[in-house]
C-alpha cells in the first residue's frame, strides 16, 4: 500500500515538472519573441562602405603614381600624375589663338572708328550740299522774277540757275559718298564671338591641364590597384578604387515583419563577426526600397508566374542600412560579417 502511495505521488511529480517545463518554454517563447519584436535582429549582415572609382578625366601615360595598395591617404593628396607635356602644349597653343585675335581686335576697333569717322565727315557734308542747294534755289526763285521785270540782268538768273545745278550735283555725290562710307563700316561681333570661342577653348585646356593632376577626392584606403608608373590611363577607366573611410555602414536584411517598427534614426547595435564581445554602436540610415521578387517578375513582356505553389510563405527581408558611430579603424572591412540589433 505504501509502495503503491509513493509511486503515485512520483507520477504526480512528474506531471508538474513537466508541466512546469511546459509552462516555462512558453514563457521563453513569448519572452523571445516579445524581444524580437521589441529588438529585431539579423545575423544575416555586413559592414560596407561608400567607395569612389578613380578614373581620370584626361587620358596619358602614368609619369608618377604616389600611392600603393591597403595604404591609406587625405583628401586632397597627390594620387598620380599624368604626362603634362601634351597639354601644356594645348594649352600654350589656345592662349597664342587667343591673344591673336585679341590684337586683331584691337586693330578692327581702330578700322571701325576711323570708318565711323569718314561715315560722320561725309553726311556732315551732306548736310552742307542740302544747305548750299537750298540757298541756290531761294536765291534764284526770287531772282527769276526780277529778271522778267528787268530790275536783274540775265547774266545774274543765268549764275543763278547755274548754282542750283552744281549745288544739286554736289549733293547727289555726297550722298552718295556717305551711303559708301555708311556701308564701309565693319562690324566687330563675328570677331567677338570668335574671341568668345576661344577663350573657352583656353579654359578648357587649363582644366585638362590641372586634370593631369589626380587628388584623393576623400579620406579613404587604396585598394584594387595593379598599375605601376608608365601605365597608360585612359579617360574614364578607374585605375584603382578608394574606400571612403569618413563613413561606414552595417547593412542588414530584416524581414517585412519587422520593418514597420524600424525608422531613420533609432539606435542600433552591431557585432562584427571574429570580434563579438565589442559592441559597436551606430543609428539607422536608411530602408531600403524594394528588392528583387522572386515572383512575378515580368518576362517578355508577361508576368512570371510558377506553376507550383508553397503553401508555406517565408517574410521577404529587405535591407537596412546603419550608420556606425565612431567605428573602430581595425574592424572596418567592407563585406564583413555583422551581426544588428534595433532598439525600438
Amino acid at each position: 500500500m505504501a509502495l503503491q502511495s509513493g509511486n503515485g505521488i512520483v507520477r504526480g511529480l512528474g506531471v508538474l515538472f513537466s508541466l512546469l517545463a511546459l509552462i516555462a518554454a512558453a514563457v521563453a517563447v513569448v519572452l523571445v519573441i516579445n524581444r524580437l519584436e521589441r529588438r529585431p535582429r539579423t545575423n544575416d549582415g555586413y559592414l560596407a562602405a561608400d567607395i569612389v572609382h578613380m578614373a581620370p578625366e584626361v587620358s596619358g601615360r602614368i609619369v608618377r603614381l604616389d600611392v600603393q595598395n591597403n595604404r591609406y591617404v587625405r583628401r586632397g593628396d597627390e594620387l598620380f600624375v599624368i604626362d603634362p607635356e601634351p597639354f601644356q602644349y594645348a594649352f600654350d597653343a589656345a592662349s597664342a589663338k587667343l591673344a591673336s585675335l585679341r590684337a586683331q581686335y584691337y586693330i578692327d576697333i581702330r578700322q571701325v572708328a576711323s570708318q565711323n569717322s569718314r561715315a560722320a565727315a561725309a553726311q556732315s557734308s551732306t548736310k552742307s550740299n542740302a544747305a548750299q542747294l537750298a540757298l541756290a534755289q531761294t536765291t534764284l526763285k526770287r531772282l527769276e522774277p526780277l529778271g522778267a521785270q528787268g530790275f536783274v540782268t540775265r547774266e545774274q538768273v543765268d549764275r543763278a540757275r547755274t548754282a542750283v545745278r552744281t549745288a544739286s550735283a554736289g549733293l547727289a555725290s555726297s550722298r552718295s559718298d556717305a551711303q559708301a562710307a555708311q556701308q564701309a563700316v565693319t562690324d566687330t561681333k563675328p570677331l567677338e564671338a570668335q574671341i568668345k570661342e576661344a577663350e573657352a577653348d583656353l579654359a578648357n585646356a587649363a582644366r585638362n591641364l590641372r586634370l593631369t593632376v589626380v587628388r584623393a577626392p576623400c579620406d579613404g584606403q587604396i585598394t584594387a590597384l595593379t598599375v605601376a608608373a608608365g601605365e597608360f590611363a585612359t579617360e574614364g577607366k578607374p585605375v584603382f578604387t578608394i574606400i571612403d573611410t569618413d563613413r561606414w555602414y552595417a547593412v542588414g536584411n530584416f524581414r517585412e515583419t519587422n520593418l514597420a517598427g524600424i525608422h531613420p534614426g533609432q539606435h542600433a547595435t552591431v557585432w562584427v563577426l571574429g570580434f563579438g564581445a565589442q559592441a559597436l554602436d551606430g543609428h539607422v540610415d536608411s530602408l531600403n526600397g524594394g528588392v528583387v521578387p522572386d515572383e512575378g517578375a515580368v518576362s517578355d513582356g508577361l508576368p512570371d508566374v510558377p506553376r507550383s505553389l508553397e503553401w508555406v510563405r517565408i517574410a521577404q527581408r529587405f535591407p537596412v542600412r546603419i550608420l556606425l558611430d565612431k567605428p573602430p579603424p581595425a574592424l572596418m572591412r567592407i563585406g564583413a560579417t555583422a551581426s544588428i540589433m534595433i532598439d525600438r
